[in-house]
């Protein structure tokens, strides 16, 4: 009888912790993150879906030498993930007001990000969009950009090659005109 007690008690206090956590905010946004990490570790969702609340982690990696380095060589190579990447630097460059719509192609050393703005300072505009996009690119990347609303299909014919691909010429001949708008003041060596 007091084994039976114990079961009821036990299912009451699960039932009740579960009704609990439910109307928990909190809860439920790590539960929703949580499914959709797992929708897209199976390729059901894209990667973008995740919210702002996603990124409240923190992340903490230690290593020794011997871990990273056995027999003196790396095991892992570093990576970007330019889709991301591109993802990230277009959502930040439209954070600020006066940019109305943007797109960002990320190559294995460039970033060419194209806006169209509202406003008349386009000095001012385009030192805030190329200040937000090397916030997160390598140091190694290369940004420029422009304001010109044709440089959106100019950009977006290279979408999808590979860095395989036989297209640096073409890449270079967009970067000279994505120079024909203003690039910003940000200065390497003084900022």
């Amino acid at each position: 009888m007091k084994t039976k007690q114990t079961i009821l008690l036990i299912a009451c206090l699960l039932i009740f912790s579960g009704c609990h956590l439910a109307d928990d905010p909190q809860t439920m946004q790590r539960v929703q993150m949580d499914r959709e990490i797992t929708q897209q570790n199976h390729g059901t969702q894209p990667y973008n879906r995740m919210s702002v609340g996603d990124f409240n982690d923190y992340s903490y990696v230690r290593y020794n030498k011997h871990d990273v380095e056995p027999n003196g060589q790396q095991q892992e190579i570093i990576y970007v993930n330019r889709e991301k990447l591109s993802d990230s630097i277009t959502r930040l460059v439209l954070t600020n007001n006066d940019v109305e719509e943007a797109a960002t192609l990320v190559t294995d050393q460039y970033a060419l990000v194209a806006y169209s703005s509202t406003s008349e300072d386009r000095e001012l505009t385009a030192d805030q969009v190329k200040r937000s996009a090397i916030s997160i690119v390598p140091h190694y990347y290369d940004v420029y950009i422009s304001d010109n609303e044709h440089h959106f299909d100019e950009i977006e014919r290279f979408q999808g090659l590979s860095a395989n691909s036989n297209v640096q010429d073409s890449i270079e001949q967009t970067i000279e005109l994505f120079k024909q708008s203003p690039q910003g003041n940000y200065d390497e060596e003084a900022d």
